[in-house]
């Protein structure tokens, strides 16, 4: 029986990390029992076996942008399973600076690569390793699934994508981080899911005036990068959507603002079906 659904390995936004918080923004797609990972968020390899999956299935990974919180365990991932030996080929779709990213990782990690392979005669790591950087458009096409990207604002970056995978008769759209963007309704139109990164209002006011000596601009900067429960609530309704499911929430403070109220604040926008994320969730489709 094949198996088609949403696997939210991680749902924190940021980078900050404290006892009892989520894993960073990592998801997997599953077409027909055939896993596609979106984001490496720092706990992307542990999250993911712990989800059921072995890394020898690892052929396929999607970067949205390079966030040290969506992209910080993209290196420890593909050298795990590298030293695994269980993966013969993995392509990477990422943003420009993906590249980069890989080279310097393998820099980084020169020493023990070079000591395996002479040593446990394993192949060169960089060899198995295809790097994509992509652009608008369809990114990637198999047997199984078509992907496309839509470039989406967030903050400072200037290449942040969202990804959109089409099946034979399903499309699960992820939002990637972004401002409320408009456009994203028709790159979302009729999807059966649409993951979206979701922001608190309250939760953002309250983190700003505690932050207020570290970070001043900590709302201008949060205003000009995500999205609040209300305006996410409004792209799904437009889209007509099937099911809006959040993840990367902002702020991840789960004893001040529970998963719930993000979901509670875009009911009242929108009277959808709405999932409040959480680490290893699993949503069918």
């Amino acid at each position: 029986m094949s198996e088609n659904k949403v696997v939210l390995l991680g749902t924190k936004g940021g980078p900050r990390m404290e006892k009892g918080l989520s894993w960073s923004t990592c998801s997997v797609i599953e077409v027909d029992n055939h896993p596609y990972i979106i984001d490496c968020g720092l706990g992307v390899t542990r999250q993911f076996v712990e989800a059921g999956y072995s890394l020898s299935q690892v052929d396929n990974i999607f970067l949205t942008h390079h966030h040290s919180d969506h992209n910080l365990e993209f290196g420890p991932l593909v050298h795990t399973l590298w030293t695994s030996g269980t993966s013969d080929k993995v392509d990477v779709y990422g943003p420009e600076g993906t590249k980069n990213l890989l080279s310097g990782f393998l820099k980084s990690l020169e020493i023990d690569i070079k000591v395996r392979i002479e040593d446990e005669k394993q192949r060169d790591l960089e060899t198995i390793i295809n790097v994509k950087e992509i652009s608008e458009g369809v990114v990637m096409q198999d047997e199984r699934v078509k992907v496309s990207a839509l470039k989406v604002v967030h903050g400072l970056l200037e290449n942040c994508f969202a990804f959109k995978f089409e099946t034979e008769n399903k499309k699960v759209v992820f939002s990637g981080d972004t401002i409320f963007f408009p456009p994203l309704i028709d790159f979302a139109k009729d999807a059966d899911i649409l993951v979206h990164e979701v922001m608190l209002k309250r939760g953002i006011e309250v983190l700003a005036e505690r932050l207020k000596k570290v970070k001043p601009n900590l709302i201008e900067h949060l205003m000009i990068s995500h999205t609040t429960a209300e305006d996410a609530a409004k792209i799904a309704k437009e889209a007509n959507v099937k099911h809006l499911v959040f993840n990367h929430y902002v702020p991840h403070i789960p004893g001040e603002f529970p998963i719930s109220e993000f979901s509670e604040a875009a009911s009242k926008v929108w009277d959808g079906k709405i999932t409040a994320g959480y680490d290893l969730c699993e949503i069918d489709f």
